[in-house]
């Protein structure tokens, strides 16, 4: 008969069936560890390939931004710089004397992105005065690199070099030469020899400045220079306009059409006679050079309405306060059907009145000068009666008409053209003609209008006696 099994052997046959049931749960242990470990080695490596795939693509396409890595190779494995290298102010002004040429100073543009603008300057031979002129505008950018940053001095990516010449003397003496037919000028390139910054109140993001000289002729003090434009979202520098100003005035931003946007005002006046420019900022979004200056001109006639096309005759002949005068009521009979570039064009027509009435209504202490403010702005019968009350100074008008390039002559067709028979305009319609050339070409011009009478035919012989001083 079997004797029963010991407790002894009962408890080894459940601690090996205990051992049995627990060997496979350590297995799997192991095994995810094995998986988690292939795992990160896989990760690892990927990130290795990734990571040295990044370095491989920045050192050939910006092989400057790795160049950090030097600080961890030894000298042998250093990578090598590629492209120029930044540079510091100190570094600029050492290359830029070896060449003979001044770094002016920083010009801050779009601080965020790092952004400044650079005069060149190279020092003009044989000068008196002003002799720095401005050769090249160059764009920096602040370097960010890991190698550069402990430096004390900042260093600067050089990012656009930009070729300076100034205007042709020929386009700095145009107004000029229009206004008095005196000589045109050479095509000697003028220097300019400042560069500011200027900016409107309400215009598209980016920074506007302008280069400028100046030069004497005779009794005026002309102005010239370039505008340039710097557009912070395409990061270009752009040249605007070249501009000159025989006032001696600067480019101002001015609201001329309403709506509260700055216009560019360039101030162009020769004497009595105004003549302002008048820019419009513009912008495009699909152009390569989305900001642009558009001028407001006279011709053609924005707006195809015939009293509107014969006001606008009128104002390019000099009549400015009379055209201004036909444009009001033109507005207050048409105002909501003209559109933005007529309403435009009324602006600069106004802005022209503005000056011949201010002129006109001027207290003036030489006879001659208030003759010609009065007949610049179409006042006929005051001119003569001025004349009149001039006693001994009618030389100095007739000089003053002599010397008129024809604007005078070109106001006294349009009034006729409007009423030909006013014998106030006859009179100095012949008076212009006599100071300019003859009184026989004069009495001709008088006996060709088909308005005149015989009063205004006596006058006009009493007025040419004392114009010669009799």
């Amino acid at each position: 008969m079997a004797k029963p099994a010991s407790k002894k052997s009962a408890v080894n046959t459940s601690i090996v069936k205990f051992s049995a049931n627990k060997a496979p749960k350590k297995s799997s242990v192991s095994g995810c560890l094995s998986f988690l470990f292939a795992i990160a080695i896989l990760f690892s490596a990927t990130g290795l390939i990734v990571g040295l795939g990044w370095l491989g693509f920045m050192y050939i396409f910006q092989p400057h931004q790795v160049t950090w890595i030097n600080q961890l190779l030894p000298n042998w494995a250093q990578v090598p710089w590629q492209g120029e290298r930044p540079k510091s102010l100190t570094d600029i002004n050492s290359e830029l004397q070896k060449q003979g040429e001044i770094a002016g100073k920083f010009i801050p543009l779009a601080e965020d992105k790092g952004r400044y603008l650079l005069p060149i300057y190279t020092q003009r031979p044989n000068c008196s005065s002003d002799c720095r002129e401005i050769t090249e505008l160059r764009l920096y950018e602040v370097s960010n690199d890991a190698e550069f940053e402990s430096q004390q001095q900042k260093y600067y990516y050089l990012l656009s070099q930009t070729s300076i010449t100034g205007p042709e003397e020929s386009f700095v003496l145009a107004p000029l030469a229009n206004a008095t037919n005196e000589h045109p000028g050479s095509s000697i390139n003028l220097p300019l020899t400042e560069i500011d910054r200027f900016s409107p109140r309400s215009a598209p993001p980016g920074f506007w400045f302008y280069l400028h000289g100046s030069r004497a002729d005779g009794i005026h003090h002309l102005t010239y220079g370039q505008i340039f434009f710097y557009n912070p979202e395409r990061d270009r520098l752009q040249q605007m306009l070249v501009w000159t100003s025989p006032q001696g005035q600067i480019p101002q931003w001015q609201e001329i059409t309403g709506g509260g946007m700055q216009e560019l005002l360039i101030n162009q006046s020769v004497g009595l006679e105004p003549q302002f420019r008048v820019f419009q900022v513009k912008t495009a979004k699909s152009s390569v050079y989305p900001t642009s200056l558009e001028e407001i001109l006279l011709q053609p006639p924005a707006w195809n309405d015939k009293a509107f096309t014969n006001a606008l005759q009128v104002a390019r002949s000099g009549l400015w306060s009379p055209a201004d005068k036909w444009l009001q009521f033109i507005q207050k009979q048409k105002k909501s059907k003209i559109p933005a570039r007529a309403q435009a064009q009324i602006a600069l027509v106004r802005l022209h009145a503005e000056q011949t009435t201010i002129q006109a209504d001027a207290d003036w202490a030489s006879p001659g000068q208030a003759v010609l403010a009065n007949l610049i702005d179409g006042r006929w019968g005051n001119a003569l009666r001025i004349l009149q009350n001039s006693g001994t100074n009618v030389s100095e008008i007739s000089r003053l008409l002599k010397a008129d390039g024809g604007r005078l002559g070109d106001r006294v067709r349009i009034a006729l053209g409007i009423n030909p028979k006013r014998s106030e305009v006859q009179i100095w319609g012949a008076l212009i003609i006599a100071a300019q050339t003859n009184e026989k070409r004069a009495n001709a011009w008088l006996q060709s209008q088909p308005h005149v009478t015989e009063q205004t035919r006596k006058e006009v012989q009493i007025w040419l006696q004392r114009l010669r001083g009799g």
